[in-house]
């Protein structure tokens, strides 16, 4: 009875508080970028772990060894993410989805902290608050409450990431395995390319599909209201198909998207029966350093010897970028400090290569 006064008829699931399975994980990964943990091309061990009594294992009982962060948040491996919430903190983890207006449900008495089952699933969250966080996530990392009707005032808003790491995030997310039957968006003329992550929750009682594309942000939920299982119905089965035909209804026409998100136009490509190519028609490639590499320099700044990079390939005509920023010595960097950076060549024609690395000080 919908309409009903007494009965409460109309059930507002968006408000309902369920398990969000794994899509907090691109949240977690974007924290341990905000704190310099990590980069996407870092490496993590996926293997079995005990964090004092806690040991998760992946959806599928299996472990990879050695992966890339990026690898281990496309493909949604469980140890990786409770490993780096671990080194991030539950508690900060906790308290920054508290400060964003996430409003998180955490099992036990009332004042309970976070804890590293939260990256699994193992706390409680409305529809609501996952679709706040990843329009957030669009929105280079700015949470902002969300508004239902028009004239509400403009909420605050709360810097859970810093765009670098907000934009590091979605193209994480936008490399996750395609569905089946669904080509790649980078390879179909018209179709967005969509940043998502998918979630199960534990019973196969909460699907989950979350993502952005554009200047939209699409959260789908699939589930009974009285929470009963239902045996196999994964988000990636049951709520990503969804998703993704939300998106496609709603962005008819997404060639000027995918172009303006990086895709390449399409183009006639002979038959891949010989590996003779001229370099012109490939995209650059880093030589040095390579993705991954960790770097040991002697010193840093405009003082230090510094390394010199190395491309072939492409058209030639390098510029070199690090986070963005160009090198102004041409292929000669000195980077100003130790960490994480982003490196970046472009060739004459635009067409780019990128390697992360980890600088270290010599000792």
């Amino acid at each position: 009875d919908y309409f009903s006064e007494t009965r409460d008829g109309a059930l507002n699931m968006t408000r309902a508080v369920r398990s969000p399975g794994s899509t907090l994980k691109p949240f977690i990964y974007g924290l341990a970028f905000e704190a310099g943990i990590a980069r996407p091309e870092t490496l993590i061990e996926d293997r079995p772990r005990n964090f004092k009594g806690y040991a998760p294992e992946n959806f599928d009982r299996r472990f990879r060894g050695q992966v890339r962060i990026r690898e281990a948040l496309q493909h949604s491996l469980n140890v990786p993410a409770v490993e780096t919430l671990d080194l991030v903190g539950a508690r900060r983890f906790g308290a920054s989805l508290s400060a964003s207006g996430a409003r998180l449900s955490l099992p036990g008495a009332t004042g309970t902290a976070a804890g590293l089952p939260t990256a699994l699933g193992g706390a409680g969250l409305a529809m609501r608050d996952i679709a706040m966080l990843y329009a957030g996530l669009a929105d280079g990392g700015r949470v902002k409450a969300l508004v239902e009707t028009s004239g509400e005032p403009t909420p605050a808003s709360y810097q859970f990431v810093s765009p670098a790491n907000a934009a590091r995030v979605s193209e994480m997310l936008k490399g996750a395995p395609s569905l089946r039957g669904r080509a790649p968006a980078r390879l179909a003329a018209r179709a967005p390319v969509v940043a998502y992550k998918t979630g199960t929750s534990y019973g196969y009682r909460d699907a989950w599909a979350a993502g952005h594309a554009g200047d939209l942000t699409i959260a789908v939920w699939v589930g009974r209201a009285d929470g009963a299982p239902r045996p196999g119905e994964t988000g990636r089965r049951a709520a990503a198909p969804l998703l993704f035909a939300l998106f496609d209804a709603a962005l008819p026409d997404a060639a000027e998207l995918v172009a303006s998100e990086g895709a390449s136009p399409a183009r006639t490509v002979a038959p891949a029966n010989a590996l003779r190519v001229a370099n012109g028609d490939m995209a650059p490639r880093i030589v040095f350093p390579q993705r991954g590499a960790e770097l040991y320099a002697d010193g840093f700044g405009a003082t230090a010897r510094g390394f010199r990079l190395a491309a072939r390939d492409g058209a030639g005509g390098y510029r070199w970028y690090a986070d963005g920023l160009p090198i102004s010595a041409g292929a000669l960097w000195r980077p100003a400090a130790p960490g994480f950076y982003d490196l970046a060549v472009v060739d004459a024609d635009g067409r780019a290569a990128r390697a992360n690395v980890r600088v270290r000080a010599a000792q």
